[in-house]
Parts: structure tokens; C-alpha cells; sequence
């Protein structure tokens, strides 16, 4: 019996589901799930993922010269979905056809293992599955693929480079847990608006988010972003969340204007070598009650949490060196009118003006050791 084994690095809780493939008895497919967000000293762990041979019984369409296309469900009876990579006459397969496998129904997974095609549009929407695993390859999901496939809740992205078009995920998931581990590659505009997500964790890996990726989740808990390099435009994460828990840990990160902007979030905690925050990428997060930032190279642009309400405690780069860089735009703290603590590190240190303009009047300002009050920074930190 053919396996097709992936050693997978996660950096996060990682907890092995067994689920039988029908008419393959003894194979077995990990789904990751994470419970809450990883801490950044959590353990490395290896967990060795086995994927079952392909599902007999699809339809397919021949190219003509060697290629073929996938079409339909045909008379595959499986309950869990393993798309092939070649047809029973031998053809590599190089796309799943629109509207292919739309509305499928008495499906509980579908898996793709080292695919190197394109998923095109609609060719899952309003599947009733309840699991999907992308393992290996080089896949591109076209528009809308898997949109409104509401029953979702378990989306896993490994060892991959991937290019996740325009819509692909679009309000699908039912309290889902997403993961992205060892991967690269591009999520492109409304990926996944308004989708279901529950737990969102990305791990070891390089990401572009375009605009508007993860807008108006929210019911987002908890984002965990680990060992990654990411890149996320505007309004990538607007509006999104519910009270969520944010970590980004040993990251490098440019998080463009308005990123977050008017999100749920709870406590936001930024550790790694550089963070570089646009204008208004955090402003309005009303329900924001704790800032921890410890890199060696931040930037803050204006506005960056301009009218977070319930922003109390701000912490950056409280223990940095005299290398470290820490630039702070103007008015990035305007208007945090609950914010009573504030502690920035030594370093070279750039603050512009009105950054902690309208805020409490009993504010603490402690930047490199020396106490300070916020009308005595008003016009900007004296360098």
C-alpha cells in the first residue's frame, strides 16, 4: 500500500486526529488543531503526517497531450477526499475544473498532497465538508473556491508554496481553526473575509497578506503569528477579532495602514528582530487593554493606536540595548484615554509630536530610565 509521508515542524500544540479513509483500511491523515494561542517558548514538536492514496472513481477530462483536467465527483464513493495528481490513464492532472465539485455533499475531508495545479473558481463552493488539508506542492486556488463552504472547521496548510486567490475562502468556516506551517507564498485580496475563524496560527513561514485578507472575522480569539516573515497590507485584518489574544513572536513584520483598524483585541504582544507598524494600523481597537512590543528595530507610524479607549499598559523594548531603534510617530498614542503606564527602552529613540496627547491624567512615562510626563514630550522627545 502506497503512503506518501510529510514530516511536518510546528512550533505550537499540535494534536494527531485519526481518521479512516474509506476503502484504504490503516491509512491515517493528521489534521493540526492548536488550543489557545502558543506561547513563543512553546516546544518544537514533529509530527509526521501519512497521506492515503488518492480516491478512485473521479471524473476526469483528457488535454490531448498528457495533461488532463479533474471535473466531477463521478462514482467516488469516499467519505474522505484525496485528490489525485494523475487519471487512471496516466495524465497529469493541472486543474480541478469550475464549479468541479460545487455543493458536494456526504464528504468529511478533502486533501491535497503535493499538487503543483490550479483549483479553479468555484470548484468547491458550498461544499458541506468539514476538514481540508493542503500538504506539499505548489497549488493556486482561483476565485471563490472553497466560498461559502460554511461547515469548515479545520482549513491546515503545510510544507507548501501557495497562491490563494481573490474570494477563495470568502465566509466560509464554522468556528474554524486555520494553520499555516512552513509555508510561502501569497493570500490575495478577501481571501478570507468574513469567514468563520476561530484560532488563526501561522507558523514558520513567509507570507504576503494583501488587503483585506482576514477583514470582518470576528469571531477571531486568538491570532499567533511564530518564526515567520510577513508582509500584511492595508486593511488586512480590519475589523476582525473578539477580544482576541495576539502574539507575534521571533518575526520580522510590516503591518500596513489601517491593518487592524477598528478590530477586538485584547492584548497584543510583538517580540522578534523588526516591527514596522503604518499609519492608523492599530487605531480604534477599543477593546485593546495591553501593548508588549520587544524588537530590535520598531516603527510606529502616526496614528498607530490613535483612540484605542481601554488601552491601559504600553510596554516597548523595555529591556533593549543601545543598538536597538525605536521610532514613534505622531499622535501614535493619541486619545488612549484609560493609558496610565507607559515604558520604552533605551536605544535611539525618535518621538514625534502629540504621541500621548489626550491621554490619562495620572500617566507614567518611563523612556530610558528617566521618568517623564507627557506634556513635558508634547512638541516631541528631546534628543
Amino acid at each position: 500500500m502506497r503512503t506518501n509521508a510529510k514530516t511536518l515542524p510546528a512550533k505550537c500544540i499540535l494534536i494527531a486526529m485519526m481518521a479512516m479513509i474509506s476503502g484504504c483500511e490503516n491509512q491515517t491523515i493528521s489534521n493540526i488543531i492548536s488550543e489557545g494561542v502558543p506561547s513563543s517558548d512553546a516546544i518544537k514538536e514533529t509530527l509526521t503526517i501519512t497521506v492515503p492514496p488518492p480516491s478512485d472513481g473521479l471524473e476526469f477530462e483528457s488535454n490531448g497531450d498528457g495533461t488532463c483536467t479533474i471535473t466531477g465527483i463521478g462514482t467516488c464513493g469516499d467519505t474522505d477526499l484525496v485528490i489525485p495528481t494523475k487519471s487512471p490513464d496516466g495524465d497529469t492532472v493541472t486543474q480541478i475544473a469550475k464549479y468541479a465539485f460545487y455543493d458536494l455533499e456526504d464528504i468529511d475531508s478533502i486533501t491535497f498532497s503535493d499538487y503543483n495545479y490550479e483549483i479553479d473558481k468555484y470548484a468547491f463552493q458550498y461544499g458541506e465538508f468539514t476538514s481540508l488539508n493542503v500538504i506539499g506542492g505548489a497549488p493556486i486556488f482561483k476565485e471563490s473556491a472553497f466560498s461559502s463552504c460554511e461547515d469548515l472547521g479545520s482549513i491546515t496548510f503545510a510544507n507548501c508554496t501557495i497562491q490563494i486567490g481573490e474570494y477563495t475562502f470568502f465566509s466560509c468556516g464554522k468556528d474554524a481553526d486555520l494553520i499555516f506551517s512552513n509555508c510561502t507564498g501569497i493570500l490575495d485580496k478577501r481571501a478570507f473575509q468574513y469567514s468563520d475563524l476561530l484560532n488563526l496560527t501561522i507558523n514558520d513561514c513567509e507570507l504576503d497578506i494583501e488587503e483585506s485578507v482576514f477583514s470582518s472575522c470576528e469571531n477571531l480569539t486568538s491570532i499567533s503569528i511564530i518564526d515567520s516573515t510577513i508582509d500584511a497590507d492595508e486593511y488586512s485584518f480590519f475589523s476582525c477579532g473578539d477580544s482576541a489574544i495576539v502574539e507575534m513572536s521571533n518575526c520580522s513584520l510590516v503591518l500596513d495602514d489601517r491593518a487592524f483598524q477598528y478590530s477586538s483585541l485584547g492584548t497584543l504582544s510583538v517580540t522578534g528582530a523588526a516591527l514596522e507598524i503604518g499609519k492608523s494600523t492599530f487605531s480604534n481597537c477599543e477593546d485593546l487593554s495591553n501593548v508588549m512590543i520587544d524588537s530590535n528595530s520598531v516603527l510606529l507610524g502616526e496614528y498607530a493606536f490613535f483612540g484605542c479607549d481601554d488601552l491601559t499598559n504600553v510596554s516597548i523594548c523595555a529591556d533593549a540595548g543601545s543598538d536597538d531603534t525605536i521610532e514613534i510617530d505622531d499622535r501614535a498614542f493619541q486619545y488612549c484615554e484609560k493609558l496610565k503606564s507607559v515604558i520604552i527602552g533605551k536605544g535611539a529613540i525618535d518621538i514625534g509630536e502629540y504621541v500621548f496627547d489626550g491621554g490619562s491624567d495620572d500617566l507614567t512615562l518611563s523612556i530610558a530610565g528617566k521618568k517623564y510626563t507627557a506634556d513635558s514630550i508634547k512638541n516631541g522627545f528631546p534628543q
